[in-house]
């Protein structure tokens, strides 16, 4: 038998060197693990943007047909306006009109510019809405936004939808609505207009309802979002939130929900859960931090 000896000095260069490769391997190993991340990251994040981009542009087509008639009442109004401005200019240096002839003309030029701002207010907070979900901040995270500010949104950017569906939203709010959230109020709407959009296919073309109630406990904010159409089936159930997953067939990409839950998740450090019984209906429930008086 042939006995390999090795002293101590040998087996001290040898525990160097396999330490050596080791920790070469380990750092080739952590950056490896570091760009597997980022490029996880990049991909969810280009997920959601295309998700919130085609949502985004499905309502802007629907609040586009809405325009319509706000347009309409402001043109009607300007052109009453210039008849009356013409039959003021008329009147000027002709002595069967009286001063109270002139006042009537004034009190109905007034009144037609009354009838026009809310129209004018209308679109500008449209303009402002689509403005804004359509542009991505680059830190979220330092925004704040109300619940009020965020339901008006979702009104604006959701109304078509609902009234196209013959669905009628009743948002009932258990709380102030100067509740600060911290966060995209963009993203959180993007989160509330999916569940609602969702919840209209539900009723698969039939009028229905959907009810949001909101209310605070303690330092949270809690989001309950229902309708009462088809429901989901057990089996797609468990899948929900976890898995890439649709109930609508071919017309549905499967990300709506996927996204929703790790935007509350991620973003807001919230949750999300869901209840549904088929046949009967669907419950979302939503928790959010309110944003502390030092943040």
């Amino acid at each position: 038998m042939i006995f390999l000896q090795m002293d101590s000095t040998d087996v001290f260069k040898s525990n160097i060197l396999m330490s050596v490769v080791f920790i070469f391997l380990g750092a080739i190993a952590a950056i490896a693990v570091i760009q597997i991340i980022k490029i996880c990251k990049f991909r969810n994040s280009a997920i959601i943007e295309r998700e919130r981009l085609a949502q985004l542009g499905e309502v802007t087509a629907g609040i586009i047909h809405n325009l319509r008639t706000p347009v309409m009442s402001l043109s009607g109004s300007l052109e009453e306006l210039k008849n009356l401005v013409d039959e003021y200019e008329n009147s000027i240096g002709d002595t069967d009109v009286t001063v109270e002839d002139h006042c009537e003309i004034a009190a109905e030029m007034r009144e037609y510019i009354l009838k026009s701002k809310p129209y004018c207010s209308y679109l500008s907070d449209i303009i402002a809405t689509i403005k804004e979900h359509a542009v991505v901040k680059k830190h979220p995270g330092n925004e704040n936004f109300t619940i009020k500010d965020m339901i008006k949104k979702v009104e604006i950017l959701m109304g078509y939808q609902l009234k196209k569906a013959t669905c009628k939203l009743n948002i009932d709010i258990k709380t102030e609505e100067s509740i600060e959230i911290q966060g995209s109020v963009n993203e959180f709407v993007q989160v509330m207009n999916n569940l609602i959009s969702n919840s209209i296919d539900s009723y698969e073309n039939n009028p229905g309802e959907i009810d949001i109630l909101i209310k605070k406990e303690k330092d949270i904010v809690k989001f309950k979002v229902t309708d009462y159409g088809k429901g989901v089936p057990k089996d797609v159930r468990k899948k929900l939130l976890k898995n890439i997953i649709t109930t609508k067939g071919e017309k549905g990409t499967g990300l709506g929900l996927y996204i929703s839950y790790h935007i509350i998740k991620n973003n807001f450090k919230g949750s999300m859960e869901i209840e549904s019984e088929e046949g009967k209906g669907t419950t979302v429930y939503i928790t959010v931090p309110i944003k502390k008086a030092n943040q």
